[in-house]
């Protein structure tokens, strides 16, 4: 039996409705955890653009704002391990690493957020190796000055305990797998790629990129689309953060399909382009169904690897959906973007074993709010007479200078004021239709009003 409530409790309860409803999507009254608030307040990709004057420190910057800030991702004192692109010996600006001053940026980010441990790390499984690629790349010089611990495996040289064997459950053709040590006992794993043309899989994008967290990224070859699939789904090497930089992009131009060169966007832009984006997100497969869009003119389905990692669960590829959607939002540098809520924190990651050999980090840190540039011992190129954009199998537009956010956010800011109208008037309705019954006895067979969601 159920108890016939009286006007006034109605109209309380109406208001209480009424108000959650209409804040839900501002102040976060509602439990940020829950994927409806997730959704609304919070992408599963930020892409940011900037122009040639601004930092990759900024551009950077406002893109993991977008996400909701890099403390959605790193809580105090814990262990974070960022792997850059760091295999190529050739010198920043060639999209063929990841660049220096973005990496130094997300290093002093992290160190904001309070991590107590920072590890670097990449695997250069191929010549001339570690110790080359680092000092040509402008990497070695940034780790170095940032103070945070290196861990550089050089081709097959590296000693055993170097690594340790995860599952990988959900793969369709590897379960297990040999992976770099300090990434798995870390609390928190960034991967940072750079977008690049690639002779075999056409691009290397995120997905790709974490191949370079293996033992033997070579043992993929067997099976390397689904295996790059495979190293995605769930495991203890997944990684919490995705960051594709895209501030230059190297591309295909008529046969010339590599991944590193010494070309930049000064000496050559129809192998390396200028876009001054950076795409972060906790979606890899979004990430790079956007890149392959807006960087290739190439549809997401076209590129094996990520074609799998779909169908294999790992993310979502409609990037026009997950535009309408809200799940990726575009942004731009030098304009607002949408506080974070306090509460809008990834699921705390559960502690692990503390490797030996902890460094803490301590003194009063600057955030990082300028590009600092750092001069290497290799200098750029210089740049070539022929300065054409090139019209090359790439079609892809870099986005404009500047404009409006793309941000589907104030539009359901402003949806909510109908819907509580709807509310409210719902139950002005109903109010009356009470009103009218006042007088008629309760019978006792009351109807169960309490929501059900699909």
């Amino acid at each position: 039996m159920h108890r016939r409530i009286s006007r006034r409790e109605f109209i309380t309860k109406l208001a209480a409705a009424t108000a959650l409803f209409g804040l839900a999507g501002r102040t976060g009254l509602v439990d940020i955890n829950s994927s409806m608030a997730q959704a609304a307040d919070l992408p599963d990709v930020s892409v940011s653009k900037g122009t040639k004057n601004d930092s990759a420190s900024a551009i950077l910057q406002t893109s993991l704002d977008g996400l909701g800030g890099i403390g959605r991702f790193v809580k105090p004192g814990q262990t974070v391990a960022i792997k850059p692109n760091a295999t190529w010996a050739y010198p920043p600006h060639t999209a063929s690493s990841t660049d220096p001053d973005l990496l130094r940026a997300l290093i002093q980010m992290v160190q904001d957020a309070g991590a107590k441990r920072i590890i670097v790390m990449d695997h250069c499984a191929i010549d001339p190796g570690t110790e080359e690629s680092l000092r040509v790349s402008g990497i070695g010089a940034v780790v170095d000055a940032m103070g945070v611990e290196q861990v550089f495996p050089d081709r097959r040289l590296a000693p055993q305990e170097t690594y340790t064997q995860i599952d990988l459950p959900s793969g369709k053709k590897y379960q297990s797998i040999g992976v770099i040590k300090a990434a798995v006992e870390a609390d928190v794993r960034i991967n940072m790629a750079v977008a690049k043309s690639h002779n075999v899989t056409k691009l290397t994008l995120s997905l790709k990129h974490m191949m370079g967290f293996l033992e033997e990224p070579q043992i993929l070859h067997s099976w390397l689309y689904q295996g790059i699939a495979d190293l995605n789904t769930p495991s203890a090497i997944q990684a919490h953060l995705h960051i594709l930089e895209a501030i230059r992009v190297r591309v295909p131009f008529q046969d010339y399909v590599v991944c590193a060169g010494p070309e930049t966007d000064v000496t050559d832009p129809r192998v390396v382009k200028r876009f001054n984006q950076v795409v972060a997100g906790v979606d890899p497969a979004l990430v790079d169904a956007y890149a392959c869009i807006n960087y290739y003119a190439m549809k997401p389905r076209e590129l094996a690897y990520l074609n799998l990692a779909a169908q294999s669960g790992v993310g979502q590829i409609d990037v026009d959906k997950a535009t309408t959607d809200g799940r990726l939002q575009i942004f731009t540098v030098g304009q607002s973007v949408p506080t974070p809520l306090p509460s809008a924190t990834m699921t705390e990651v559960p502690g692990t074993a503390t490797p030996s050999g902890v460094v803490t980090l301590s003194g009063s840190i600057t955030p990082a709010t300028t590009e600092t540039v750092i001069s290497t011992s290799t200098p750029l190129p210089t740049a070539i007479s022929d300065t054409t954009s090139g019209n090359g199998p790439v079609r892809a537009t870099p986005f404009a200078a500047s404009g409006d956010v793309i941000n589907p956010a104030p539009i359901m800011n402003v949806a909510l004021i109908p819907a509580a109208v709807i509310v409210s008037g719902a139950g002005l309705v109903a109010l009356k239709r009470m009103q009218k019954r006042d007088n008629t006895p309760d019978n006792g067979n009351g109807e169960d009003d309490s929501d059900q969601q699909s």
